[in-house]
């Protein structure tokens, strides 16, 4: 071990020095604030992925004691490590983000000089090509979800519950799990989620419409959370979003459905939120943006890419 500590620990006071709890990243975004890691959760996350890259390290390249001694090699490699043995796409795509943050911190410190070539570089720029997880707009069919459901509730009733309230308003898994009776407005058919206090991504408020047919499930989840104190319609909320992914794996596999995740239940409601949009008249590019907007998002390409598939479209 050095003197300043072994690679983990050099690692982890990099991201220290760009750690700044307390604001929001859409606030950051809004006013051109860059660099910084907001969240507690994110920094832990980071933190976890950049001790595993420096393990990778040390195994693979035993000479490296230094933060200044990484190069895009390694990093290349770790990642490459992680699609062999068949990580998500999400997973690899959050270890990509954080080895980038601790890019960004290193050269912030003054660690890398400003004019070596990125860790992992995005697309079109000279240097090791970076790691970019194909799309896939590939959602549950309404079998399927309902046949998902159903077999979860046997088990775990609560994670069925949270299932369906994802398939049904098209939010995050995280944003369903943190849901207040308050958020649910019956009447004007909306839900309203206020950034970090319902853990949307990067901090973003929005309001999400929701269909007259899923308003009296959304008043059953809304009668819950008036009955406790702090109005919070599901508990364990921290570990929540996991189990329910490992109840879906698990279901999925007993099934013999293909096993798409929780988020497989967020693209059937884009799937049909893009339907309904064409249905009432919208073109392609509209309905593309409307959906992109109810999931959360900015862009209709990221609706195409990522959550309704070309022959959805093509059929519409």
């Amino acid at each position: 071990m050095s003197k300043r500590g072994s690679l983990v620990y050099q690692m982890q006071q990099a991201l220290k020095g760009v750690f700044r709890p307390g604001r929001r990243r859409y606030h950051d975004k809004k006013f051109g604030r860059t660099g910084m890691i907001r969240g507690i959760a994110t920094m832990q996350c980071m933190v976890t992925d950049t001790c595993q890259f420096a393990h990778f390290i040390q195994k693979h390249w035993q000479g490296v004691r230094y933060l200044e001694q990484v190069t895009p090699e390694m990093a290349q490699a770790f990642i490459a490590d992680h699609i062999r043995r068949e990580n998500s796409g999400g997973y690899i795509g959050r270890v990509i983000a954080s080895i980038r943050k601790l890019d960004e911190a290193c050269r912030k410190a003054g660690m890398f000089p400003a004019d070596c070539p990125p860790l992992l570089p995005y697309a079109g720029e000279e240097a090791v090509s970076g790691y970019h997880s194909d799309p896939r707009p590939l959602a549950y069919t309404d079998e399927q979800a309902e046949a998902i459901i159903t077999h979860v509730t046997r088990d775990d009733p609560t994670v069925a519950r949270l299932l369906r309230a994802i398939w049904l308003t098209g939010l995050r898994v995280s944003e369903a799990a943190y849901l207040h009776a308050q958020d649910i407005d019956l009447e004007a058919g909306i839900i309203t989620l206020t950034g970090n206090v319902n853990h949307t991504k990067g901090g973003r408020p929005r309001d999400v419409k929701v269909q007259e047919s899923s308003r009296e499930f959304l008043a059953t989840l809304r009668a819950v959370g008036e009955q406790r104190p702090d109005g919070h319609i599901f508990t364990s909320r921290k570990s929540l979003p996991d189990r329910a992914r490992q109840r879906v794996r698990k279901a999925c596999q007993e099934l013999g459905i293909p096993e798409l995740g929780t988020h497989g239940f967020r693209k059937a409601f884009a799937v049909e939120e893009y339907q309904r949009n064409v249905a009432a008249g919208a073109s392609d590019p509209e309905a593309l943006l409307n959906t992109s907007r109810q999931l959360g998002h900015n862009r209709a390409r990221v609706t195409s890419e990522s959550y309704v598939s070309a022959d959805v479209r093509r059929r519409d």
